[in-house]
């Protein structure tokens, strides 16, 4: 505004000030109009700021009246709070007295993910909490209670399907050939530790894939060339399945249960 109002050929003229002036150096800081654009500056801002609020808010009414999309239904998952009641009619809790500390303890489902099947137009939320050892399933009373949580919160007609089972167990044998002037005992165990760190980087209901595990050893010093020759993985309670290229774990998460490498010196 300083700026355009400098560059104002007749406002020049009338106050004597040539084109393109400095704003700071003419005008001093109590002057009537710095004061003036000063004020229309922070009414302007002040009114932009209303009406994105308004649109948040806006958007916000219109999503609630909407029928919700998967993500919501993951949000609301890790929205769960354990032994807490719902405000009447609302999705939502009251934490009136409740410290940020409080309320993060309570929200015991750390991990979530919702997806719609086609074929059967199940909503499957997966979820999960952290233990000591990573990844865990919620304990039996704490999965009644969001089971209930979340029959209350969902939509009408919504076939909900929750999964909170111990990880998918993946199995996978290797070949290696390293450089033969290392030892293979200590690349094998910088391999299979490159199979947990892969494993365990992988995002909740994330996708394993064989290409990837192998681009993740290939990093680790002494692989000269690294080969998936096998990998399985089972659910739990499920049949083992082959994995040709890639996989989805049902649980949502994997845990490595063994490992079988031939190491070959490459010379």
């Amino acid at each position: 505004m300083a700026t355009a109002f400098m560059n104002d050929a007749t406002l020049a003229g009338r106050y004597g000030f040539t084109v393109d002036a400095d704003f700071d150096a003419t005008f001093s800081s109590v002057s009537i109009e710095r004061i003036i654009i000063y004020i229309v500056a922070v009414a302007t801002w002040v009114l932009e700021s209303l009406f994105d609020e308004h649109k948040k808010d806006v958007d916000a009414r219109i999503e609630e009246i909407l029928p919700h999309r998967p993500k919501w239904y993951r949000d609301k998952a890790l929205a769960f709070m354990k032994d807490k009641t719902l405000i009447s009619d609302t999705d939502v809790y009251d934490t009136t007295g409740m410290s940020e500390s409080d309320i993060d303890d309570a929200k015991v489902v750390k991990y979530a993910a919702a997806t719609e099947s086609e074929e059967s137009s199940i909503l499957t939320v997966k979820i999960a909490t952290k233990g000591n050892d990573g990844l865990e399933p919620l304990d039996t009373e704490t999965a009644t209670e969001f089971l209930a949580y979340m029959k209350e919160i969902k939509d009408a007609g919504v076939r909900l399907q929750v999964v909170n089972q111990e990880a998918d167990r993946l199995t996978c044998s290797l070949t290696i050939y390293y450089d033969a002037i290392l030892t293979g005992s200590d690349v094998q165990e910088a391999v299979e530790a490159a199979v947990q760190e892969y494993v365990q980087s992988l995002p909740f209901n994330g996708e394993y894939t064989n290409m990837a595990l192998v681009d993740k050893l290939q990093t680790v010093g002494g692989v000269k060339i690294a080969e998936v020759t096998e990998s399985k993985a089972t659910p739990l309670g499920g049949a083992v399945q082959q994995i040709d290229a890639r996989y989805r774990p049902v649980a949502g998460y994997l845990t490595v249960e063994q490992i079988t490498t031939t190491m070959i010196a490459y010379e």
